[in-house]
């Protein structure tokens, strides 16, 4: 059996960890997609969407079309 003095300080750290990763991964999640050309404004085509693509990557981290009941969507991750 191992002695107490052993055991603390392994639920110590057990216990930091427990809350450490859960704050962790919030702060990571800050990011989020918003739709850039959505609304009253579509894409014809999924060709015509994607080659506003590499212009929209020079303002946001990431771009992607997405399609929406026959229309295209450009999404962009802020």
């Amino acid at each position: 059996m191992k002695s107490w003095r052993k055991r603390v300080p392994y639920g110590l750290a057990v216990a930091a960890a427990v809350v450490a990763i859960p704050l962790t991964a919030g702060s990571a999640s800050a990011a989020s997609w918003h739709n850039v050309a959505g609304g009253p404004v579509f894409y014809p085509t999924m060709a015509a969407c994607k080659a506003d693509i590499p212009e929209a990557k020079k303002h946001y981290k990431d771009a992607t079309c997405v399609e929406n009941k026959g229309r295209f969507d450009l999404w962009a991750l802020y």
